[in-house]
């Protein structure tokens, strides 16, 4: 069974009568878990430890902390930057902006552009920023 759209799940939500109907028809569809529960999963599957993520992601070890432990929400940028430093696919990074309520990646705009090409390429951070620097964008903030 194929993902419903984000459209077609907003259209039967406008359409339904009971909200209970709603959730109960889409529950598979619907996101479960917290930021922190999905960071701390991805961790799981990589040879980082938290520590080694906020070195390779510029952010401060306190930082990369609280965000792993709820405490603190990242920035938009602060939650790149550590999906770069795990190394993480376009697909896997939507998936945590959305967690957050930030914005997808949107390949209409050039940053996010920038950033979905790097990070499809497994591009360091270091890389990402170069590559935003020769396009004369922003680069990623901490």
């Amino acid at each position: 069974m194929h993902p419903k759209s984000t459209a077609n799940l907003l259209k039967e939500l406008l359409q339904v009568k009971q909200l209970d109907n709603y959730f109960e028809a889409n529950d598979q569809e619907l996101l479960h878990t917290s930021l922190p529960q999905e960071l701390n999963k991805l961790l799981t599957q990589q040879p980082l430890s938290k520590g080694e993520i906020a070195v390779k992601s510029g952010l401060s070890r306190v930082y990369v902390y609280q965000i792993f432990s709820g405490q603190r929400i990242p920035s938009r940028d602060s939650l790149l930057r550590i999906c770069f430093a795990l190394s993480l696919e376009p697909e896997a990074i939507s998936k945590l902006l959305k967690h957050t309520g930030y914005p997808v990646l949107y390949p209409r705009d050039r940053r996010d552009s920038v950033i979905l090409f790097a990070a499809s390429r497994h591009k360091t951070l270091l890389e990402l920023e170069e590559m935003l620097d020769m396009q004369k964008l922003p680069g990623i903030q901490k």
